[in-house]
């Protein structure tokens, strides 16, 4: 099989990474992953060889966030981590017949100067509808345009990510739909749903976010959902929430551990569930970045409250509020104003009905994993890419 070389930074770039890689093995691609943030989980769980270090940084990839942030990547050994990384690109860059770059501009340089080309690029970031248009900021940086002129094959994440590229000199920019929706997986869930999604993120901030959660379930009492957590590439030891008991049920996979507080109010904690919990989501209360986004797309209603960081900070969250639009809503981070969300959403078929409109809107139609891994093989077709190429 021709193996196709895919570089991705982040937890949720990871999950569209692997579900790309999925189509392109059914295309008859072998596929080398080389995750730059965190344990590249998704492409294990797939089936993928994982190649370089798969280590968690304190900023949990955001780094650039703050000088303190970087201070704490580089006392960690990111210098050195990520010479690993670059040393691992090239090693599976030898045996590829192309690269894919899942990420930002960092993922798009490492590719670039040390994968194998041709260089694809799914930009999965990026967003016209959540740039702040003030000041000299850009959705797009000058130097990622510069690297994407290199690139065969551009794929933005939405149909204005598209026109605005083409109109500045990036004529191989083509939207084909958001791979986010079609990066699903999991069991089933025995609890019945409707749910109420928790989604705290996969990042650092889940630890301080979760137990506010947790508190506005108690306020909401018998709403009438069924309160489940979905717990995304964290360790469970860290997790403190006063006053709750966290039992596991054994299971690796679905229900993994419950959470049950004295007043009678029990939260399933799920794992390798998310599909399942997705689905069957009333409303989700969410600090996450991709999975909020993916769950937007599928209709969810999502009440969101910042964090103190490294990912779901005030700006990060009024980001994903002009991305999102009336599928999400902001409330300050206390459990009266996050339970007071949930009720509003609940209680009014009206505003569910606004929220399923904007993230439809915002998120596109699932299936575009497969229609950009077709159009990754016609291009390497029309190279004449058909054999490895030779060490």
């Amino acid at each position: 099989m021709k193996p196709v070389l895919v570089v991705s930074n982040g937890h949720g770039e990871d999950l569209i990474g692997a579900a790309l890689a999925q189509e392109l093995r059914a295309l008859g691609y072998a596929i080398q992953a080389v995750p730059l943030v965190g344990r590249g989980q998704p492409y294990e769980k797939a089936g993928f060889c994982v190649r370089g270090p798969r280590r968690e940084m304190p900023s949990g990839g955001f780094a650039l966030q703050s000088p303190k942030a970087l201070w704490a990547d580089l006392r960690a050994g990111w210098v050195s981590m990520s010479l690993a990384h670059y040393r691992a690109v090239r090693e599976a860059a030898r045996e590829a017949v192309a690269t894919l770059v899942v990420g930002d501009v960092y993922a798009l340089l490492v590719g670039h100067f040390m994968g194998r080309p041709p260089l694809f690029l799914m930009q999965c970031r990026s967003s016209l509808r959540a740039w702040e248009r003030r000041g000299w900021s850009r959705p797009y940086s000058a130097l990622e345009r510069f690297l994407m002129r290199r690139a065969v094959g551009v794929y933005p994440r939405e149909p204005e990510g598209e026109q605005w590229l083409k109109a500045r000199g990036v004529p191989q920019a083509c939207y084909l739909g958001n791979p986010m929706l079609d990066a699903l997986e999991g069991v089933p869930l025995e609890p019945a749903p409707p749910y109420l999604l928790l989604l705290p993120g996969s990042r650092s901030d889940a630890y301080q976010s979760l137990p506010r959660m947790l508190e506005a379930v108690r306020l909401l009492g018998g709403l009438g959902l069924t309160p489940v957590v979905a717990w995304a590439g964290l360790p469970i030891e860290p997790l403190y929430a006063p006053g709750w008991r966290l039992e596991t049920t054994g299971l690796a996979e679905g229900v993994t551990h419950c959470l049950s507080h004295p007043d009678g109010t029990a939260v399933y904690l799920t794992q390798g569930a998310f599909k399942a919990t997705l689905l069957g989501a009333g409303v989700a209360i969410s600090t996450s970045g991709t999975a909020a986004e993916q769950a937007a797309g599928y209709g969810v209603p999502l009440v969101g409250f910042p964090t103190l960081g490294p990912q779901y900070t005030q700006a990060f969250a009024e980001q994903q509020k002009r991305l999102l639009g009336e599928a999400l809503m902001l409330v300050p981070p206390h459990p009266e104003a996050i339970a007071q969300g949930v009720r509003r959403f609940w209680d009014s078929p009206e505003l569910r009905a606004q929220a399923r409109r904007a993230g439809r809107a915002a998120m596109g139609e699932p299936g575009a994993a497969r229609r950009i891994a077709q159009k990754i093989h016609q291009e390497l077709q029309a190279r004449g890419l058909e054999q490895s190429p030779s060490r």
